[in-house]
C-alpha cells in the first residue's frame, strides 16, 4: 500500500506550472524568470521587472473582502502585472473576479496623498486552464470601448486572458503555454523553465515543494472531509432507508399473507371442512383456525 511519502511524491511528480504549488515555488524570488514570462505575454520584450512576489495579499478595508494575487509584479515605468492562475473556466465566475482584481491592483498601487495621475498602468493576466472564449486564439485581450463609436479607449487597465488549452508551439506564446501544461521538465522548450522546473520538482527544492505539497494535501483532505460528511450522512441515510423499506415490504407481505391465510380458513370453516384440513391448507395452527370458528 502506498505510503503518504509516496502519495505526495507522486503529487509532486505530476505537478504543472499550471498548478498553484509548483507555480509558487518556481517564481519565488526569482525575478528575471517573473520578467521572461510577462515579456512572453505581453510580447513585450523591453519590460523590466523590479519587484515580484507571489501569493501577494492586498488588504481591502473597505469591505473586509481581501485578494491574493498568485504573481504580482512591479515593472520599470509605473507599471504593475498581476498573474493569475484560473483552473476554473466558467465566465460568470471568471469575469467578476477579473474586475475584483483589477480593482484590488488599483488600491494596493495608489498610496495615500498621492493624486490620480500616479496610478500605475495596470495588466491582469489569467492564464485559463480551458479556452474559456472559444476561439482556439492563445490569448485575448480586453479592453475599454465606446459602444456607440466601437473606438477603442487607452485606460490604465488592460485584462489578459491566455487561454491554457492552446496546442499550436509555432509561436513563441504557443511554446509558453505548452512548457505551462507539461509536469515532465524534459518536454518543455525553454531552458530557463525547464531547468527551474527540474530543480524545484528533483533537486535541492524537492523537500520543499513535498514539504509545500504535504501540507496541501492535508488542507485538501480536512475540506474534503468536511463537504464529504454531508454527503456520506446522505449516503448512510439512503442505506438505512433501503434496509428500513425491506423490512416494512417484508412486515407487509407478511401481514397481506395471514389476511389472505384466515380469508381461505373462514370460507372453509362455513363449508364445515374438518379442523385439520383447513390448519393445513391455510398453513394456521389449529388454535387459529379454532379461535376463527368461535368467531363466526
Amino acid at each position: 500500500m502506498p505510503t503518504n511519502y509516496d502519495k505526495i511524491s507522486t503529487l509532486v511528480d505530476r505537478l504543472r506550472i499550471l498548478d498553484s504549488g509548483l507555480f509558487q515555488m518556481m517564481f519565488h524570488d526569482d525575478i528575471p524568470l517573473v520578467e521572461f514570462v510577462f515579456r512572453m505575454i505581453l510580447d513585450e520584450p523591453d519590460l523590466v521587472c523590479v519587484d515580484a512576489k507571489v501569493e501577494y495579499r492586498v488588504i481591502n478595508s473597505l469591505k473586509e473582502h481581501d485578494g491574493v494575487f498568485d504573481l504580482h509584479a512591479a515593472m520599470k515605468e509605473n507599471k504593475i502585472d498581476i498573474l493569475e492562475m484560473q483552473r476554473n473556466g466558467r465566465l460568470v465566475i471568471l469575469f467578476p473576479r477579473m474586475e475584483f482584481y483589477a480593482a484590488l491592483a488599483f488600491i494596493a498601487a495608489l498610496n495615500k496623498g498621492a493624486s490620480y495621475e500616479q496610478i500605475p498602468d495596470v495588466t491582469v493576466i489569467f492564464f485559463t486552464e480551458t479556452d474559456v472564449f472559444g476561439k482556439n486564439l492563445p490569448k485575448y485581450t480586453l479592453g475599454r470601448s465606446i459602444l456607440e463609436t466601437g473606438e477603442v479607449v487607452d485606460t490604465y487597465l488592460k485584462i489578459v486572458c491566455v487561454n491554457g488549452a492552446y496546442e499550436k508551439t509555432d509561436t513563441a506564446l504557443g511554446k509558453l503555454i505548452h512548457d505551462f501544461r507539461q509536469c515532465n521538465p524534459n518536454q518543455l522548450f525553454h531552458d530557463n523553465l525547464r531547468n527551474k522546473m527540474r530543480q524545484v520538482k528533483y533537486g535541492k527544492e524537492r523537500k520543499s515543494m513535498m514539504t509545500f505539497t504535504d501540507s496541501v494535501w492535508e488542507e485538501v483532505r480536512a475540506e474534503m472531509r468536511v463537504e464529504l460528511r454531508d454527503e456520506v450522512k446522505r449516503e448512510v441515510k439512503n442505506e438505512i432507508r433501503d434496509e428500513v423499506k425491506s423490512e416494512v415490504k417484508n412486515e407487509i407481505r407478511d401481514e397481506i399473507s395471514q389476511a389472505v391465510k384466515i380469508q381461505l380458513a373462514q370460507k372453509m370453516l362455513a363449508r364445515n371442512l374438518p379442523l385439520a384440513e383447513i390448519a393445513e391448507d391455510t398453513e394456521l395452527s389449529i388454535e387459529q383456525v379454532r379461535a376463527l370458528q368461535q368467531n363466526l
